[in-house]
């Protein structure tokens, strides 16, 4: 049986794994920093035969709310750059842009970004391979947690009755182990 002590106990083992995730989870998009400027530009030949812009503003703007801004703000490139533009924000909107002019869809110009920067400069992981786990595990670990959470509640709130000590009399108790037993009866009858 668990007891709350070894619950608790378990509980400040997964201490160092929480904050090693958190770390992980809070790491700069390699090459940047509050320090330095670790833009990379994004750029790609014009494709063949493309005579005008690829898409719309719209299309275009809700690409950019697909790329993170490298810059410490944890905003996508539109909103950094309509909000509280920074150094990152309009060079790479200007490099969206220029792909955009140069006939690549939205998908070729997140795969273009997710080239130089990796699947940090993305808003949320691919859904697809490992970057699928970003969108299992979440759940999967708090289903196991509240399921663990509870089955350890049940266990703790079972009454004493339900889990008598075989043979042990009460203590300062002048009775017979006939008068026990037909007293016990006698409450298990009572309760239902």
């Amino acid at each position: 049986m668990l007891t709350r002590r070894a619950f608790l106990g378990a509980l400040g083992a997964l201490a160092p794994a929480l904050a090693a995730s958190r770390a992980l989870a809070m790491q700069e998009v390699p090459g940047t920093s509050m320090s330095g400027d670790g833009y990379r530009p994004v750029a790609l030949p014009r494709k063949a035969g493309v005579a005008g812009p690829s898409m719309s503003p719209e299309a275009r703007d809700a690409v950019e709310r697909q790329i993170a801004c490298p810059c410490p703000c944890t905003l996508d490139v539109y909103t950094c750059r309509t909000s509280m533009p920074c150094g990152f924000s309009p060079r790479i909107h200007r490099d969206v842009m220029g792909l955009v002019e140069n006939g690549y869809s939205a998908d070729e110009i997140l795969a273009a970004f997710t080239d130089v920067y990796g699947n940090a400069i993305r808003m949320a992981p691919p859904k697809r391979g490992f970057d699928l786990m970003a969108w299992v595990a979440p759940f999967a670990a708090i289903g196991t947690g509240a399921l663990g959470i509870y089955a350890l509640l049940r266990r703790w709130q079972r009454p004493a009755a339900e889990t008598p000590a075989a043979g042990v009399r009460p203590i300062g108790v002048d009775a017979s182990a006939d008068e026990l037993r037909r007293l016990e009866q006698a409450v298990r009858e009572d309760r239902r």
